[in-house]
């Protein structure tokens, strides 16, 4: 089979979520497997890390993104992008997020002629209406989401779970769907990194169950109702511990609750490893990475029965709960907190679930398929 070169265009690339470090861990693995892979960005954003196949052009304009105040809303170089773009002479061009850098890699490839395929990453429609409450809003961003997308040849879900909503909202037939192989850093996010002094700085009683949270503190990852349900079950012996931005009004006074803020890299390990369980009370991931991360870390989690965890979470190592329903949610975590030999039990199964879970599997998939996708629409020539 002739090999095949991907170029793959995001809006979010260097922010702290799920999905920059899903496409920064698809970059290293690009490198180890000598695959022609090359993410185009645009932000003013940096990392750490070296990655000699991201191209990260300065934007022309920023702001902060309505309703998602972690990251910002650009205007790009479009230019220099197309240029860039027809440089690379990429097979195949993976639009990852329908944003202002991904308006412009779908302008590019129509005037180069490249086709387009991408992955839907987030439920945009429902995460719409979560943060504005109208159904007029909703139907606009599927409106627009369907015009985006209709020049793509293929659409990847991370999670068999949004089929469904791609077939119904967005107009795609089954042939053109295919289901991304879930997967993460299982190196990166281990039980190994537990290390207790992580809790020194922050006032509470190392010895309390260490209920975790990570990611946006926000409306529509539903951390309103989490903290409401908190409040209301009094757990005893608890501490929810939140990690993420924090984009709700609400102030936050109880001493059971311990807000850290952003985290990221090697500390970020050590929270996830150093917790006792997770709980991700939102309803519109089409997977959840972070769900993931805290299993290969050896964590029970607490998921909704909305959206991709729940695809993948099942009663060996976790719960699926109505969010709405707070009986369930706090028995739950008093199940976890209270009954030891069920809590190890659920612990050593999140943690050995996860071996099979690595990032080069999911890498490894995802490039098979666009294999076949390319295979397929030269066929049609």
């Amino acid at each position: 089979m002739k090999k095949i070169k991907i170029c793959l265009i995001s809006d979010t690339v260097f922010d702290v979520n799920g999905v920059s470090r899903f496409i920064q861990d698809f970059s290293k693995e690009a490198i180890f497997f000598e695959k022609e892979f090359t993410v185009i960005t645009s932000t003013s954003k940096g990392t750490e890390e070296e990655f000699p196949n991201i191209v990260n052009f300065k934007p022309i304009f920023r702001m902060r993104m309505p309703f998602y105040k972690s990251l910002d809303l650009v205007l790009p170089p479009f230019f220099k992008i197309k240029k860039k773009i027809k440089e690379l002479k990429p097979d195949l061009l993976h639009i990852s997020t329908p944003g202002t850098v991904g308006l412009c890699a779908l302008i590019s490839a129509k005037l180069l002629k490249i086709p387009v395929a991408g992955i839907y990453h987030t439920d945009f429609p429902a995460y719409m209406y979560k943060n504005t409450k109208n159904a007029f809003v909703r139907w606009g961003t599927i409106k627009f989401l369907k015009l985006f997308y209709s020049p793509y040849k293929a659409l990847f879900s991370r999670s068999d779970e949004y089929f469904k909503t791609l077939k119904e909202q967005l107009g795609f037939v089954d042939e053109e769907i295919y289901l991304l192989k879930a997967g993460i850093n299982i190196e990166s996010f281990d039980k190994s990194f537990k290390d207790e002094t992580i809790w020194d700085p922050y006032n509470f009683d190392k010895n309390r169950f260490k209920v975790l949270y990570v990611g946006r503190i926000s409306v529509e990852k539903n951390v309103h109702k989490l903290l409401d349900i908190w409040q209301k079950g009094k757990f005893e012996n608890c501490q929810l511990i939140l990690v993420g931005d924090k984009e709700l009004n609400k102030e936050i006074k109880d001493e059971s609750i311990t807000y850290l803020g952003r985290k990221r890299g090697k500390e970020l390990s050590k929270v996830y490893a150093s917790s006792d369980c997770f709980i991700f009370p939102s309803t519109t991931d089409t997977l959840g990475q972070v769900v993931m991360e805290a299993m290969s870390s050896a964590l029970p989690v607490i998921v909704t029965n909305k959206g991709g965890p729940k695809t993948f979470v099942n009663s060996d190592f976790g719960y699926i709960v109505d969010i709405n329903n707070y009986d369930e949610v706090i028995k739950a975590i008093n199940e976890l907190s209270n009954d030891k030999e069920e809590y190890l039990a659920k612990k050593e199964k999140a943690y050995l679930f996860m071996r099979d879970m690595s990032i080069s599997h999911s890498f490894l998939d995802f490039w098979q398929k666009n294999e076949e996708i390319l295979e397929k629409l030269r066929s049609l020539k």
